[in-house]
């Protein structure tokens, strides 16, 4: 039998209001988060990916508003008080973000860093939260940790400043992890190393991941499940092996095309024509169409919603069935 979701988002919007008028970066988004899975939001940058994560968490600016539910532990977090969010982020639902540099005090030591985190989360004094941040910055890999912990963060490499901003996320021994693309803005050599010690936690602290990404390389090594994102809804969700493997939605299966193949047959990249629309003034019924291959003229007066594909697997696309058949008649045509 299943178990419940640990996290429920239902009915997501996230509005921010600009000179230009009312920009809507999350449309509708609804997904749950199973005990102990990894979760992946994948998509184009400026989707709606980081901040679905800054709503579920609480973290966003004044002239931002939210409507929908995040339900956790029994209770909406979108209508939670301050001090109920502050009991709920760090301690039960935590965050790693981008960039490390800018995620870490310059002119602090890490190991004070971490502590801080430590006691902000347990009732524990100085001596027993620098020992906490100790076995932190050992369990998330950092060499030698007795050594590093009165270094200040320049003293570190990309990848182990990552390492320790995922430590202090730790600190408060989460239920949840929101990873915001944990990788970005690290080599491909180090990124394999945050990964596998993403995956590596996972396993040991039981813990759920939330992994924001706009690399399918990177959510098909870590994820189970995965929603794909586009101008700020889901567009599709389910399985990370029949998402991937069996697309349904125009968008999925023009990013699996843009990515280049193992065996090297195509000369060139077939990039998705166009760019994704203004979130000011989205495209009128399914906001793909002005760049979907498939297109029809129903396309743009289509009431958009999630239709089922197969088990745990939908997609918001009337003619799925259609551009399934399509594509297979395609592929064959190949061979």
């Amino acid at each position: 039998m299943t178990p419940p979701p640990i996290l429920r988002v239902r009915g997501l919007e996230t509005s921010f209001a600009t000179s230009g008028g009312l920009v809507r970066a999350v449309d509708g988004v609804s997904f749950d988060v199973g005990p102990g899975e990894a979760f992946g939001l994948v998509g184009e940058s400026g989707c709606g990916k980081s901040a679905t994560c800054r709503s579920i968490i609480g973290l966003l600016p004044g002239h931002a508003t939210t409507a929908g539910a995040v339900e956790f532990n029994g209770q909406n977090l979108l209508a939670a008080t301050p001090e109920a969010m502050r009991r709920v982020r760090g301690a039960e639902i935590a965050m790693v973000f981008q960039d490390p540099m800018t995620a870490l005090n310059p002119v602090a030591r890490i190991g004070d860093q971490v502590a801080e985190a430590v006691r902000a989360h347990q009732r524990v004094g100085h001596r027993a939260a620098r020992a906490r941040a100790l076995e932190l910055l050992r369990l998330v890999g950092i060499p030698a940790p007795e050594r590093r912990l009165d270094d200040y963060p320049h003293r570190f490499s990309g990848g182990m400043r990552q390492r320790v901003v995922i430590a202090i996320a730790l600190a408060g021994e989460p239920r949840i992890l929101l990873a915001d693309e944990p990788t970005t803005a690290l080599d491909v050599t180090i990124q394999d190393q945050i990964l596998t010690l993403l995956v590596r936690l996972q396993a040991e602290l039981g813990m759920s991941v939330v992994l924001v990404s706009h690399d399918l390389g990177v959510v098909a090594r870590v994820c189970q499940r995965v929603a794909v994102m586009y101008a700020g809804q889901i567009v599709e969700q389910g399985p990370v092996e029949t998402v991937l493997g069996a697309p349904r939605h125009p968008y999925t299966i023009g990013l699996l095309a843009s990515l280049p193949g193992i065996a090297g047959r195509a000369r060139y990249l077939r990039p998705i024509p166009g760019a994704p629309p203004s979130l000011l003034d989205p495209p009128s019924g399914c906001r793909f169409h002005p760049r979907c291959p498939f297109a029809t003229e129903r396309c743009p007066t289509w009431a958009v919603e999630r239709l089922p594909v197969g088990p745990d697997h939908d997609a918001a696309c009337w003619r799925q069935e259609a551009i399934a058949e399509e594509s297979r008649l395609a592929a064959v045509g190949t061979t």
